[in-house]
């Protein structure tokens, strides 16, 4: 009698074992932690599809002279293509990313352009000023579109792009906004609150209007207006449309898609 209530408990704790067991399998698989149970093919391979992770978007890529393809972000499958999408504020840790993508690109090919789509809300004059500097600096030529929102240094970065190569989207809008005051950030990124004396506001007003001077400058040459118009519209900030921004000179063409398989409704019975 003993013996089968000892067998009938380790029965049991086995039995509790394996839930146990499967449980944990089940959520290791889940986050992605454990191996696939697909039985594997001939020569040792898994068969399994290829099927794209979760989180950052990823694309299959083959990389030369390998037989199967791996996932890549789609970021890098962009720059492998000559392919920019510039979506976050521009400060300085990003503008120092797009300078280091670009002089890699100049060591690739100096000769083929490259693309450049634009969807930001805002950025640091400084910052921005250092990515349009490195822009003027590489040999090759620069087609930047404005996809969605480009407000003060990232309309200045559109506008700069290769004449003739600049080009918005129907619903693009530009914000155009004087310089600010750079804020400070601390190591997590977070803008701090800065504390100044009157002397280093002096200073710090004297670089922002320096600032808004150059980007003046650089409008006129970029958009063929005069300073002292450009000047008098920058007494305050201001939004332009995708069709206003062609009539301004900040880019070269509204990109209308063409529309397919459209119904004339006189033909229609």
């Amino acid at each position: 009698e003993r013996e089968r209530e000892r067998e009938r408990e380790r029965r049991e704790l086995a039995g509790r074992l394996d839930c146990s067991t499967m449980a944990l399998l089940l959520l290791a698989l889940t986050a992605g932690l454990a191996p696939s149970l697909r039985p594997a093919a001939v020569g040792g391979r898994a068969a399994q599809p290829l099927m794209m992770p979760k989180a950052t978007p990823k694309v299959p890529y083959k990389f030369p002279g390998m037989e199967e393809s791996t996932w890549i972000s789609v970021f890098s499958r962009m720059y492998r293509e000559r392919i920019i999408l510039l979506s976050n504020y521009i400060n300085d840790d990003f503008a120092n990313q797009m300078i280091a993508t670009l002089l890699y690109m100049e060591s690739e090919d100096a000769r083929s352009p490259v693309a450049m789509y634009f969807n930001v809300a805002g950025g640091d004059t400084k910052a921005g000023l250092a990515l349009h500097d490195t822009m003027r600096m590489m040999p090759y030529e620069f087609q930047t579109v404005n996809m969605g929102m480009c407000a003060q240094v990232a309309a200045f970065l559109v506008a700069s792009g290769t004449k003739g190569k600049r080009f918005a989207l129907p619903n693009s809008r530009f914000r155009m906004e004087n310089p600010r005051v750079d804020p400070i950030y601390d190591s997590d990124g977070n803008p701090q609150v800065r504390i100044m004396q009157a002397t280093e506001m002096r200073l710090e007003v004297c670089e922002v209007l320096r600032d808004k001077k150059r980007m003046i400058e650089g409008l006129a040459e970029f958009t063929g207006r005069s300073v002292d118009l450009l000047t008098e519209d920058f007494k305050r900030d201001f939004y332009l449309t995708a069709d206003e921004a062609f009539e301004y000179g900040l880019v070269d063409k509204v990109l209308v898609p063409k529309r397919k398989g459209d119904v004339v409704l006189s033909k229609m019975q």
